[in-house]
């Protein structure tokens, strides 16, 4: 399962109201079953030593992600919850209410390192395997791997700090064009043109054609094809308040289509389309 999966897996379940039914704790008895095999264990005091670590395991797994927590922490419910997740969980709520027994709780949450310590250690002693233990070993190398972005972001990498703002896209667009924003200040020309992008098209806060037309063009010419796409776009239909012009269109898209930038980071659907309106405009 990818992250994107995971990710919309966590939407439908904080989405859905608690009805009193059983079907997420027969989906986590499952995820236990197939992660400790009680079937190879060799002895009777070994069973009752894996049926133990399910039971320890299933008490970790949140009931939201049904996966086992990165960060976990403990809400008033008793319960054991993946921060980001319940803190979603309680946005979509008049009134914070527990996901797992619907009752009225206060959104007050306890960090859970315990947890934390006793799931790294069921994971790499090999007693939690299968699914559960390969999601939770992705999302903490994926955890390494942001710490490290941002100890370059904080110390001035421009790199860095659009590899962040790429990495929050997906679910927090203010902090990502935050990043953006930082990454376009150092002059790196991927970071000015996804600022620009946040600016044009008004992602994670106002839109703002004029910076936004700055940022885009400054990229462009420091060799970014997403800066020289949006001013190819811009000036091929007349947008962001800019006229059409045939001329400059041209130029900017061929730039793009002939793959004549230095910063390649734009989808191949969008150099597809700028080849379609370089057509248009031949004809």
């Amino acid at each position: 399962m990818n992250s994107g999966q995971r990710a919309a897996k966590m939407a439908d379940a904080a989405k859905r109201p608690h009805d009193g039914s059983d079907g997420d704790a027969a989906q986590k008895k499952q995820k236990v079953a197939d992660a400790i095999d009680l079937t190879e264990v060799a002895s009777p005091r070994e069973k009752k030593c894996v049926e133990a670590m399910n039971s320890i395991a299933r008490e970790f797994i949140c009931p939201i992600t049904h996966e086992l927590p990165i960060a976990p922490v403990m809400a008033e419910d008793g319960k054991i919850y993946e921060e980001k997740a319940i803190r979603e969980w309680f946005g979509t709520k008049r009134k914070a209410k527990s996901p797992t027994t619907g009752a009225d709780i206060r959104t007050r949450l306890l960090p859970a390192p315990q947890a934390r310590n006793t799931i790294e250690a069921l994971v790499n002693s090999g007693a939690i395997e299968g699914e559960l233990a390969t999601a939770w070993k992705e999302k903490l190398e994926q955890e390494k791997v942001v710490k490290e972005w941002r100890a370059k972001a904080e110390g001035g990498d421009g790199y860095a700090m659009l590899r962040l703002g790429a990495r929050y896209a997906v679910e927090d667009d203010v902090q990502s064009r935050a990043w953006f924003e930082r990454s376009a200040a150092t002059r790196n020309p991927p970071g000015m043109a996804m600022f620009g992008e946040c600016l044009l098209r008004g992602i994670g806060g106002p839109k703002d054609n004029v910076l936004g037309l700055v940022n885009a063009t400054e990229a462009a010419h420091l060799g970014s094809n997403l800066g020289a796409y949006r001013l190819g776009w811009a000036f091929f239909e007349g947008g962001h308040g800019l006229p059409k012009d045939t001329v400059r269109a041209r130029y900017w898209l061929k730039k793009v289509v002939d793959d004549r930038c230095e910063h390649k980071h734009l989808q191949q659907k969008n150099i597809t389309e700028a080849a379609e309106w370089l057509r248009e405009l031949d004809q």
